[in-house]
């Protein structure tokens, strides 16, 4: 089926007579009727009854213009929204859970005041969620973690955080340099689902028992639930979070190594902008060493 069949189809329908309809399209009437029987023949039904002066629709016919008005109002949106996304580029950006939302923020204020044309559609997912969708075409970047990652080739480095303990300001250990992993025994502790080692710290707890009090989905609930006082977690350390101080854990020694990803061979001007962007973004204000 193609498109001028169902112009064809609606300007009959719409003037009734395949002359007026001719006429109003510009072609001949030999022509339209060939197109309309072709669409006929796709269709295997009879859409007109023949033989009167004016163009009469069969039960089929009926049916199908109901139809042929959805597939060509469906068809102009879509030329629509391209030519919207071609006159406003998108930056389809997915993100881990465990990234804190002020880091992605900040790098975004910054890219905008370079691409202030480009809209951007933000995605969040775990570990695998984002390298699906990456895989899929479903997002053009991804910031995750690059410890293991199978494409290096492909992906640009931005930072290092240490998984230190997080405490609130209040807390007796708040003071300390660092921290045993013995001194989280049986304190109240807050799971956080989306850690790309959540399993390796479940097999740390075997002989070490924290008391697990709640699970969280996002960071940012684990900063309010931890500077509440309603408990500890392990997790990347971040700058200036209200309430919180993290703590080297000392025979805990992790590090997460935090980057864009991207499929090769698909780096798209927006795409190659935002990097460029990045590779000169200031992250110092967003987290530290000690």
């Amino acid at each position: 089926m193609d498109l001028y069949q169902l112009r064809y189809f609606l300007a009959i329908t719409e003037t009734g007579s395949f002359s007026k309809a001719a006429e109003r399209l510009f072609v001949s009437q030999p022509s339209l009727s060939a197109g309309i029987k072709k669409l006929e023949q796709v269709l295997d039904v009879t859409l007109f009854e023949r033989g009167g002066r004016r163009a009469v629709l069969t039960p089929a016919g009926k049916l199908f213009q109901k139809k042929a008005k959805i597939l060509l109002d469906n068809y102009q949106a879509t030329l629509r929204e391209l030519r919207e996304l071609k006159q406003q580029p998108v930056l389809r950006l997915g993100t881990l859970r465990t990234i804190r939302i002020a880091c992605l923020a900040d790098l975004i204020h910054t890219f905008q005041q370079q691409s202030p044309s480009v809209l951007i559609e933000l995605v969040d997912g775990s570990f695998s969620e984002l390298g699906d969708q990456l895989e899929q075409g479903d997002v053009d970047l991804v910031m995750t973690v690059l410890d293991g990652y199978e494409a290096p080739k492909t992906s640009l480095t931005l930072f290092q955080q240490r998984r230190v303990l997080a405490v609130s300001t209040n807390h007796p250990l708040a003071s300390r340099e660092t921290v045993q992993l013995a001194d989280l025994h049986r304190q109240p502790f807050i799971e956080r689902l989306h850690c790309e080692r959540y399993r390796e710290m479940q097999k740390l707890f075997t002989s070490i028992r924290p008391q697990i009090v709640y699970r969280a989905d996002h960071e940012e609930w684990v900063f309010s639930l931890v500077a509440a006082g309603l408990g500890l977690s392990i997790m990347p350390e971040w700058s200036n979070v209200p309430g919180v101080v993290f703590i080297p854990i000392a025979d805990l020694p992790l590090q997460r190594t935090v980057g864009l990803v991207w499929r090769r061979g698909y780096e798209s001007e927006v795409v190659t902008q935002f990097l460029t962007c990045v590779g000169t973004h200031d992250w110092g204000n967003l987290f530290f060493s000690r």
